[in-house]
């Protein structure tokens, strides 16, 4: 069973996430924030529904991209809560010392945004096939010996945040606890995987490295889910937002949003634009170098 721990319990969070793959976090949000970002994502998914039926193409899964700039809910206030990102980077943060460094100061860099995503599963949806989210960086794994998951070892996390109650039915997502641990050659078995059931407010966060799938829906109604993608500070994220985002978009973020999609630098200059934060390299800016 997938097992659920509060949100404001975060050692307990990574204690299970480590022996499990993932956990449900409860408490993570109210109603009305969900209701907030049902809404933020709502004219992006209709418009794609009726483009499709406009064209009589039958509805399948409908995504709303770049959740983490069109929904300030999301943005501020789901992602910047701190036990969510202390137990994130638990996981992500990535620590060295440089080797030219004689006096030994480490360089500290947390978890940047990947991808973010609402996704509307239409009834008669397929289930996906069970797969790890980190196969788009080409990672490769080993079991872990003694069967004791190794801090560091991850580069990818997942956050998914149902918009509806969901239960199997209605295609919650399927998850194989333990699989973080197993090596590239072992395949799971149908009744290896759970459905991560949901009540509006919950929250699942799961590693990259932890086999899952979303399920079939086999209801009458839609299901939406809103997710968001983490991966180490030094990786290339699946979603490219910057081209996507103006100056005066940028500047009504949080600084603490803004180094979390990449447009502050990183520890101590990764992410540069002209040796500047990225922020302050658009072209009006006239900055010239």
């Amino acid at each position: 069973m997938i097992r659920r721990v509060p949100l404001d319990e975060p050692n307990a969070a990574i204690k299970i996430i480590q022996e499990d793959g993932g956990v449900i976090l409860t408490g993570f949000s109210s109603i009305e924030e969900v209701l907030r970002v049902n809404a933020d994502a709502a004219p992006f998914i209709d418009a794609i529904i009726n483009d499709r039926k406009s064209r009589s193409l039958p509805r399948e899964t409908s995504r709303c991209t770049l959740l983490f700039g069109r929904s300030t809910t999301a943005r501020e206030v789901w992602l910047q809560q701190p036990n969510l990102l202390r137990i994130i980077n638990h996981f992500l943060r990535t620590v060295s010392v440089p080797y030219n460094d004689a006096n030994g100061t480490e360089l500290v860099s947390d978890a940047i945004l990947s991808a973010s995503a609402t996704l509307d599963i239409s009834p008669g949806v397929k289930a996906q096939d069970l797969h790890r989210d980190d196969f788009i960086w080409q990672q490769t794994h080993k079991a872990e010996d003694g069967a004791t998951y190794r801090v560091g070892s991850d580069v990818a996390m997942g956050l998914l945040v149902p918009g509806v109650k969901t239960i199997a039915a209605n295609g919650a997502t399927l998850v194989v606890p333990g699989s973080h641990l197993w090596d590239d050659t072992r395949r799971p078995k149908a009744h290896e995987a759970e459905a991560v059931e949901m009540g509006v407010g919950e929250a699942f966060l799961f590693l990259g490295s932890t086999v899952h799938a979303g399920g079939a829906n086999t209801t009458a109604q839609s299901r939406s889910v809103h997710g968001f993608f983490y991966c180490r500070s030094y990786l290339r994220p699946e979603e490219n937002q910057f081209l996507r985002w103006t100056e005066k978009d940028i500047r009504g973020w949080s600084l603490a949003a803004q180094k979390q999609a990449g447009y502050v630098l990183d520890n101590p200059y990764l992410g540069h634009c002209t040796e500047i934060n990225p922020v302050d390299a658009f072209p009006d800016n006239s900055v010239k170098f």
